[in-house]
């Protein structure tokens, strides 16, 4: 009779120990996944610059610095590995784009080009996409993180060394409002 209770105990145990290593593979792989479709929004972006960049040329050769800026942020999304690092360089670029759209007053004929106003609202779908990418994220890893630390769950994250995700935030420097005169007079 004692060993059939200390199977069951030792079964019952084993299953919940197997159900909650899915469970943290599974709120694992919707944080890889959710970080994915930020990296396809900052791809479609990052593939978007090269037209508005060249669009821009034509109206704006007087502000050289601030294509060059977006084309080495540009760079720098290509180049970065670590997710932190793609966001932030992802966020400057953001921050510098939203500068061009403010810019437009100055330039009645690019604000009147067709071609502009196509890139305009695509640059602007994508990052409204981005966003919605990093709040999805970001919800993503509060369940992972949520997930591994609660009993009994814990227990088998710290046999896994599983470490608790990163948020993704915006500096709050970053956050403050847009300037367009300083980013093309610096």
């Amino acid at each position: 009779m004692t060993a059939i209770i200390i199977i069951s105990v030792a079964a019952l145990i084993g299953v919940i120990a197997i159900v909650a290593n899915n469970q943290i593979i599974a709120r694992k792989n919707q944080v890889a996944q959710a970080f994915g479709s930020i990296e396809i929004y900052l791809k479609k972006r990052f593939d978007l610059i090269p037209n508005l960049v060249a669009m821009l040329n034509k109206y704006m050769a007087h502000e050289k610095e601030v294509l060059v800026k977006v084309t080495q942020l540009r760079g720098q999304v290509g180049t970065a590995t670590e997710p932190e690092e793609k966001i932030q360089v992802s966020n400057e670029l953001t921050k510098i784009l939203g500068g061009i759209h403010l810019n437009l007053e100055n330039y009645p004929n690019l604000k009147a080009d067709t071609q502009f106003l196509d890139l305009q609202y695509k640059l602007t779908d994508i990052e409204d996409h981005i966003s919605a990418a990093r709040r999805a994220y970001n919800a993503a890893v509060t369940v992972y993180n949520t997930k591994i630390q609660v009993f009994p769950v814990n227990l088998v994250a710290q046999m896994r060394k599983d470490k608790a995700a990163v948020l993704l935030e915006i500096p709050k420097e970053e956050q403050k409002a847009i300037h367009i005169d300083q980013l093309l007079n610096p």
